[in-house]
């Protein structure tokens, strides 16, 4: 698969995303419980004492509703479309953290392959060499020593290859953890260097979260303020005996007023602060993201000069010893151990490109994706 391919398999298969796109359909299935009413009350009412103007008591049939105050309700649905927004927000974010850890992970795998591929290219090298040696001390030609040495840098390498076969394997486990499909492989190709994307900090989703945050509190201050409008009661009846010829029709138009509003007082106090709370809250992050973009710029800056240094001069130098080793070595005018010490340290320039790189990438894709 590629990097593409890669992102859409997380999109379409990864649980915690879709379940944060779940909770952005229940959110909006929920604006429109804002209009919920109390259960509607039917009651018979019988009464010696309530007499009609025959002198017989009244058999009363009714029906009880309560109501808050209406602009209670269109506060509510206010704050439940806040709610559904910061949901959407909540989504955003994860999204963005999603396609991060895609791509960090499958660059990751790359990075491990390309490290795997120089010590299996060592790994041959030295146990050709450990083999050739071991018949050059049966013939004569060569020391204990030498043998010796070369038998010991054949398995030093050998544990690193596989060393690095497992950090492949773990690696793919990772990725796999992203896109959640059982079996797949990567396209072989060479660490390519990512490109740094142009990051609005105003932009910011973590910031645009806070602003969805500010907005959904605001909505519960309202309500709490709302609470103190008095609940509306509505009761219809109609009451008849035996000997009446029409039914008697009664209604009662009522209002809960919140005479003892210390609580309530108190709740509107608590939802102000909240959004005060918000407000710092959003504060400190910007000046953190601030910080945290800088950090990765500079970052990204050291990372840059080992990668310029391998790409104007690491590069060719590795080449260069690399070929001169094995045709001086050949020619007898180095001995075994200056040969190794030569093969070692072209592969160091390579692997420490193959680090650098990666590390430049994954900080490429931190701050591409920057979120605290």
């Amino acid at each position: 698969i590629t990097i593409d391919q890669a992102l859409e398999l997380a999109i379409e298969n990864n649980a915690s995303l879709k379940a944060s796109n779940l909770k952005i359909d229940e959110a909006n299935a929920l604006v429109g419980s804002a209009f919920s009413f109390d259960k509607t009350s039917v009651y018979y009412h019988y009464d010696e004492n309530n007499l009609a103007i025959n002198n017989e008591p009244l058999k009363v049939f009714g029906i009880s509703q309560d109501f808050r105050f209406p602009t209670v309700y269109f506060a509510q649905k206010k704050a439940n479309n806040a709610k559904a927004s910061l949901e959407r927000s909540n989504f955003d974010i994860q999204f963005q953290q999603i396609k991060e850890a895609v791509l960090s992970r499958y660059y990751q795998l790359s990075y491990e392959k390309s490290k795997a591929r120089s010590y299996k290219y060592l790994d041959s090298l030295y146990d050709d060499f450990s083999k050739k040696a071991e018949r050059r001390f049966e013939l004569g030609e060569t020391n204990y020593l030498e043998m010796l040495t070369a038998k010991s840098k054949q398995k030093q390498l050998e544990t690193l290859y596989m060393q690095a076969q497992q950090d492949v394997l773990y690696a793919k486990e990772k990725l796999k953890e992203v896109i959640q499909i059982d079996a797949f492989n990567i396209i072989e190709q060479d660490l390519i260097k990512l490109d740094l994307e142009t990051v609005s900090l105003e932009s910011n989703l973590g910031l645009q979260h806070y602003e969805s945050s500010k907005l959904y509190f605001k909505a519960l201050h309202q309500i709490e303020k709302q609470d103190l409008l008095p609940d509306i009661n509505l009761n219809y009846f109609q009451g008849s005996n035996g000997t009446l010829n029409d039914n008697l029709i009664g209604y009662q138009l009522g209002l809960k007023i919140p005479v003892l509003f210390s609580g309530n007082a108190s709740k509107i106090k608590a939802s102000k602060i909240a959004q005060d709370i918000i407000d710092e809250e959003q504060l400190d992050y910007k000046l953190k993201l601030n910080a945290k973009y800088q950090s990765l710029l500079a970052t990204l800056q050291k990372y840059n000069e080992a990668i310029i240094y391998y790409e104007t001069q690491g590069k060719k130098l590795s080449k260069e010893i690399l070929k001169t080793a094995n045709r001086t070595f050949k020619e007898g005018e180095i001995d075994f151990f200056k040969y190794i010490q030569s093969i070692e340290t072209a592969k160091d320039i390579e692997l420490s490109y193959l680090e650098n790189l990666n590390a430049y990438n994954q900080t490429i894709i931190k701050i591409n994706h920057l979120i605290l």
